[in-house]
């Protein structure tokens, strides 16, 4: 039912696994979502990308970036659990796990973000030098509400 809700509101459904995300937690999806992410902005229609059940690794930094979206519409309904590399230092300068920038339309349902946090609260309560700023939000938004994990 709710399935079928999904499909008359969004044209167009991507799957992350369609892309060759592998929800095992091991395996680097992170090109899958970019694809993913690519092909629903290059729509001129409301769009859906659809994250099943499973441990989705994402161990690097990804940045779905707006202003070259024919669509105002997206919609990422995560069904599963993204998961962040346990080692923080992966993501270098990027500073953010997961951005969504210049976006406009963006809904994001459900999911869990497992962001492997315990190596970045060691550093931050060591009160080292260069820990990323961890989980933060720059613009507006509206959340709805979520389920975090560090």
């Amino acid at each position: 039912m709710i399935l079928q809700s999904l499909v008359a509101e969004s044209a167009f459904i991507y799957n992350v696994l369609s892309f060759g995300a592998k929800p095992n937690g091991a395996t680097d999806s992170t090109q899958a979502f970019v694809d993913a992410w690519s092909a629903a902005c290059a729509s001129n229609d409301s769009t859906t990308i659809s994250v099943p059940k499973g441990r989705y690794l994402l161990p690097s930094a990804i940045k779905f970036r707006g202003e070259k979206c024919k669509t105002l519409d997206i919609t990422f309904q995560i069904d599963g659990t993204l998961i962040a590399s346990p080692d923080y230092r992966i993501l270098g300068q990027a500073n953010n796990w997961l951005s969504f920038e210049r976006v406009t339309g963006v809904s994001i349902i459900g999911g869990t973000l497992d962001a492997k946090g315990t190596a970045l609260w060691a550093c931050k309560l060591a009160a080292s030098t260069g820990c990323p700023n961890g989980a933060t939000i720059t613009q507006q938004i509206h959340a709805v509400g979520y389920d975090s994990k560090t």
